[in-house]
């Protein structure tokens, strides 16, 4: 899925003692430069967050491009509903636009 964003799927990893994770570009996406590092979460934050806590939001994180091509592809079946109306609005939510 094109956009103004790193290219998924993304994939993301915990660092050795367990107290970091990074996302990024999972290995089958295409490489997109200077840009394959998407985001890094500390399970030390100032709100204390326990590691499993942050291990959740990473995977959610992971997931963003595979959640948003299947809300494209709810919003584009051409069927009007409850979800539909819900995958239009995270769509605005994520892309940045207006619904």
């Amino acid at each position: 899925m094109k956009g103004p964003f790193t290219q998924g799927p993304w994939a993301y990893s915990t660092s050795d003692e367990g107290w970091t994770f990074s996302i990024y570009q999972a290995d089958d996406a295409g490489f997109t430069p200077e840009s394959s590092d998407v985001a890094t979460l500390f399970a030390h934050t100032v709100q204390c967050d326990p590691k499993d806590i942050q291990e959740a939001n990473a995977r959610l994180i992971a997931a963003a491009p595979d959640l948003l091509k299947a809300c494209k592809a709810v919003a584009n079946s051409g069927m009007r509903n409850a979800a539909y109306d819900a995958c239009v609005a995270a769509i605005a939510a994520a892309t940045g636009e207006t619904k």
